[in-house]
């Protein structure tokens, strides 16, 4: 059973043992994310001050001989959705700005028994995965999130896990997660067997 407490304090203090992996949080992906979310954002103000200043209509079936009432239905929906973008782009950089705040708090400490990913200071945004509660683990990629499926052992329930690039390649990571737990799935077999 993993504490995940006495885990994070002991990898801030820099005390953890050398079969850990303790990987920080990489300011420069916050800061990169919430550039992306500024550009994000102007790109969308300048698109909807082309479309205003130049007239320009960006629609279904929109052409010269379209009616008045049409163009104005689809000029409407045009500036709706460049604001969405816009406001958009503003809650994304500000929410990575504050995350870049706690970088220094977050952490991904592999361990042989498990890992705990801590997310920020908070209590609910740390995650402790025990493998021998893990069935089954896959790494998967759905709608461009980097996932840990897993099956819980027993109940046969299902659980997820997501990973973003703040502490390296998050595809490379779930891919080094589901190696450890099989490992530790086969080293576990292995010494139940040497037991009977």
């Amino acid at each position: 059973m993993i504490d995940a407490n006495a885990t994070i304090q002991q990898a801030s203090s820099g005390m953890a043992p050398p079969s850990w992996q303790v990987l920080r949080a990489r300011p420069s992906f916050f800061m990169w994310s919430a550039i992306g979310g500024v550009v994000f954002a102007l790109a969308a103000i300048a698109a909807a001050i082309y479309l205003f200043t130049s007239g320009t209509i960006v629609g279904i079936g929109v052409s010269d001989q379209t009616p008045d009432n049409v163009a104005t239905f689809w000029f409407i929906v045009d500036m709706i959705v460049l604001a969405a973008c816009a406001i958009g782009g503003v809650v994304m950089t500000i929410h990575y700005a504050r995350l870049m705040g706690s970088a220094a708090d977050q952490m991904l400490i592999l361990m042989p028994e498990g890992f705990v990913l801590r997310r920020g200071p908070a209590e609910k945004d740390v995650t402790t995965v025990n493998f021998e509660r893990v069935a089954t683990m896959t790494p998967a990629v759905r709608n461009g999130a980097v996932l840990l499926d897993m099956r819980i052992a027993g109940s046969g329930k299902r659980a997820q896990v997501s990973l973003d690039n703040r502490f390296g390649s998050a595809k490379k990571l779930t891919n080094e997660i589901a190696g450890m737990h099989a490992h530790y799935v086969t080293t576990l077999r292995g010494s139940a067997q040497t037991l009977q």
